[in-house]
């Protein structure tokens, strides 16, 4: 009896021992699994607070990004002040996210910058992916194409103002002078017309007023960037001024577009669409009883001051480089000229009808594109929803960075990345040869809106003013740094050059 009792405590406790470990196995393999399931991407520590923040507040953000894809890999993440970011870095990583996965990878984060320009969240830059973005990047490229956007007709305005721009140059004479201001004027009187249907004589009060007003805001540095972060700055004295500048210089946009979308209505005519004020003003009174409708005066003025401002920066900011590079490679500049004067002669306007007999200067203009990388990290993108991705999980709402210059310089498919070299792009026979990894614009839905005015813009300005004007630097002048800083955009350092008449 007692040997029957032994065995049974025995066999007892051997099934409470097995119990024990399956139940052990289960909650490790549960675990695992779930850590895993919920594993976010590595990265560098940071400091209490402040995360990484301290790392990427400098005019080189871009490139201590791309240094740390080479320790954490292509899929990593960074901590800005508390706030989760994740960068991407590699061509085929950002076009798996951007392109094949982009319904996950298309809102905007409501990050403290954003909240500063757009608290709404209303518009196009923006706004958050979902139905109102969708209707308005929808109506708005619709409109556009309606008169000219994008085609043929709009290059009279563009070589009107390139006429504009000649006679300015004329009245330098030999000497030296910073062309950054000229271009800001050419490039935001053509998007004038687009919006507002006119331009502005470059010295109207009220447009050199805009003009500076654009210097003011675009001037972003360290402090500026570390008040809009940590609110409570704000109250130091010297720190807070950086914020209350950035509402102040909105503040002087929104006031001007408003102004102008009022006077729209004052002579709105239904039968005589004159430009994107008046498509919207039309769409807006056609949904007056639509109590559910985003097409509202305030909605417009917002996709207004989106187009107006986004359009001006960036096309200006490029094209500056392409003046830098220009300047500093006088061989290439000469292959340019040659090239416009054997297809337009000295006097035929340029014209983009003409492009594909221009190879050469179409890959200038792409190894412009690339080198200058004016938003290297592209304009910040958030996720949708929870979202796995290469086996890491990124939250819903975690800030995306697509590390648009990690493409450009990556050694392995440029070589020689820092080289202006436009030969990259051109086959044995000398004609142009398109690279995918060539991505100023952004990849997928959220690509910029008005790529192809861009790209149609720098070719007609730039070929025009080569057809009448040689550009060097002033004799003894030190050799331009080819080395930009961040601010609002990855922008040339400021230079003087000698814009010389051709005969």
């Amino acid at each position: 009896m007692a040997a029957i009792e032994v065995l049974a405590r025995l066999v007892g406790e051997n099934v409470i021992l097995q119990t024990t470990l399956v139940l052990l196995v289960v909650f490790l393999a549960t675990s695992w699994i779930f850590s895993n399931t919920r594993k976010l991407p590595p990265g560098p520590r940071g400091w209490p607070v402040v995360g990484n923040f301290f790392s990427l507040a400098n005019g080189h953000r871009h490139l201590v990004l791309t240094d740390w894809s080479k320790t954490y890999g292509p899929v990593y993440r960074v901590n800005l002040a508390g706030k989760l970011m994740v960068v991407l870095s590699g061509y085929d990583i950002i076009h798996e996210a951007l392109v094949k996965t982009a319904d996950n990878f298309s809102s905007r984060p409501d990050n403290a910058i954003f909240k500063i320009i757009n608290p709404q969240r209303l518009g196009i830059a923006t706004a958050p992916f979902g139905t109102p973005w969708k209707e308005h990047r929808k109506f708005t490229l619709m409109s556009l194409r309606e008169f000219g956007f994008g085609k043929r007709s709009m290059e009279g305005k563009i070589l009107e103002e390139s006429l504009a721009f000649q006679a300015e140059l004329m009245k330098m004479g030999n000497q030296p002078f910073d062309i950054s201001r000229m271009i800001q004027n050419a490039v935001t009187n053509v998007i004038c017309s687009i919006v507002f249907g006119y331009r502005f004589e470059y010295n109207d009060d009220k447009f050199i007023h805009l003009m500076d007003t654009f210097d003011r805001g675009f001037s972003f540095n360290f402090f500026t960037q570390l008040a809009v972060f940590f609110p409570i700055l704000r109250h130091v004295p010297g720190l807070g001024r950086g914020p209350k500048l950035i509402k102040e210089v909105l503040g002087t946009f929104r006031s001007f577009i408003k102004e102008e979308l009022e006077s729209h209505k004052k002579t709105f005519d239904p039968n005589d669409i004159r430009d994107l004020s008046d498509s919207y003003i039309k769409e807006n009174k056609s949904r007056e009883n639509d109590d559910e409708t985003t097409f509202t005066d305030e909605y417009t003025e917002c996709v207004l001051f989106d187009m107006f401002v986004a359009g001006t920066e960036t096309t200006s900011t490029t094209m500056y480089w392409a003046f830098l590079y220009i300047v500093l490679n006088p061989d290439i500049q000469r292959k340019v000229q040659e090239e416009i004067h054997t297809v337009f002669g000295h006097d035929k306007p340029p014209s983009t009808a003409y492009r594909a007999q221009m190879p050469y200067t179409e890959a200038v203009l792409t190894e412009v594109g690339r080198t200058a990388t004016i938003a290297p990290t592209s304009v910040y993108r958030a996720t949708t929803r929870d979202t796995r991705f290469h086996g890491y999980h990124i939250p819903e709402g975690a800030t995306v960075a697509a590390n648009l210059w990690s493409v450009h310089y990556d050694p392995e498919h440029f070589p020689n990345p820092g080289k202006f070299d436009p030969g990259r792009f051109l086959d044995a026979q000398g004609q142009y040869r398109r690279d995918d990894h060539v991505i100023p614009f952004g990849l997928g839905p959220r690509m910029c809106l008005g790529k192809q005015l861009a790209e149609m813009e720098l070719f007609l300005l730039i070929t025009s003013l080569l057809q009448h004007f040689t550009f060097k630097l002033p004799e003894g002048a030190d050799r331009p740094s080819t080395i930009g800083f961040n601010g609002a955009s990855h922008a040339a350092k400021k230079f003087k050059l000698v814009a010389e008449p051709l005969a």
